[in-house]
């Protein structure tokens, strides 16, 4: 065999080591920083601590359950944070006005679909590369959310509002709950409809993809929609918890959710990824600042360690194509 012949065996076991990180390394790593954390960071084991990581690590999971399904596709929407904040602010005057959570959630899910059609649009019919687009729409609107609050929160606390961001069911908090729901839907889509095999058709290859008949600029289109929706899901449960929301809220959201999926197996480049693995990247990052607090680390050096954080989940993908080409070769 000459020196540049793969064998079938070790391109098998390449690939099958790729598959396992991409399904199970995220949720194994977060197993081991939580006995970690356990066994040296007594308050952790505190029942009410990890409900707490439950709680918190809903709120950018369900975010980057749309966005998941974004970066399979082989695109990504840097406006969620933008558009979180408004639909945020539009579920708490909502809920202020009618009273009603689920009108709320509504208009939240409304104002962050409305965001992805435009997103959409401008991708699939003007053409403007996803990452120029969507950067655009950051900056247009969180210009338009501070121009119609003045630049100040809204604020209600009746108590079925607040319920759904603070509220528990059998000692599971709501978010987490609906973090869950939010992800197996995300999961269905993806294993069992048409559109998910679009959605990594389109990731792996775009022209195979157009050539078999897929319709691109349609999975697009509602590829955007989808991390509309999810980003207002989260921002009316974000609203709720807070009792309030305003043009300011979550600064680097899109940067959180984007490294979640990364760091939770999903290829940047598109074509490959895990609900799954998202799930436990959302925990873990949860698990992570909740750590960081009980030691009582500098608010400016928790900053420091997340953006740490950020490289690693950015920069993973490269990693384990390193990894997978020094299998091949063994």
């Amino acid at each position: 065999m000459s020196a540049t012949t793969i064998s079938p065996l070790s391109t098998r076991r390449s690939l099958d080591w790729d598959r396992l990180w991409e399904r199970f390394g995220i949720s194994v790593v977060l197993l081991g920083v939580w006995v970690l954390a356990a066994i040296f960071i007594p308050a952790f084991s505190n029942p009410d601590n990890f409900i707490n990581i439950l709680r918190q690590s809903a709120f950018v999971g369900i975010a980057a359950v749309g966005m998941t399904m974004a970066i399979i596709s082989g695109s990504f929407d840097l406006s969620i944070g933008s558009t979180l904040a408004l639909a945020a602010w539009t579920a708490v005057v909502t809920a202020s006005a009618t009273g009603s959570a689920l009108i709320a959630l509504f208009a939240a899910v409304l104002v962050g679909a409305l965001v992805g059609c435009v997103n959409g649009w401008l991708v699939t019919v003007v053409k403007i590369p996803a990452f120029v687009a969507t950067l655009g729409m950051l900056f247009i609107v969180r210009g338009i959310t501070f121009i119609i609050t003045n630049g100040a929160p809204s604020r209600y606390n009746g108590p079925e509002f607040i319920w759904w961001g603070n509220g528990s069911l059998l000692g599971i908090p709501v978010p987490f709950i609906v973090f869950l729901v939010c992800a197996a839907i995300g999961a269905a889509v993806l294993r069992y409809t048409a559109l998910g095999r679009y959605i990594f058709a389109l990731g792996s290859n775009a022209g195979a993809a157009r050539v078999a008949g897929v319709p691109i600029n349609l999975v697009t289109f509602l590829v955007f929609v989808i991390v509309g929706i999810f980003t207002g899901i989260s921002a009316m449960l974000l609203g709720s918890r807070l009792y309030s929301a305003g043009p300011g809220l979550e600064p680097g959201f899109e940067l959180n959710v984007i490294a979640t999926v990364v760091l939770g197996g999903t290829r940047l480049a598109g074509g490959r990824g895990s609900m799954l693995g998202t799930l436990a990247a959302a925990l873990l990052f949860a698990t992570l600042g909740n750590v960081l607090n009980l030691l009582q680390i500098d608010a400016f050096v928790q900053r420091v360690a997340v953006g740490l954080v950020l490289l690693i989940a950015l920069s993973i993908e490269g990693v384990r194509q390193r990894l997978a080409e020094r299998l091949s070769r063994e």
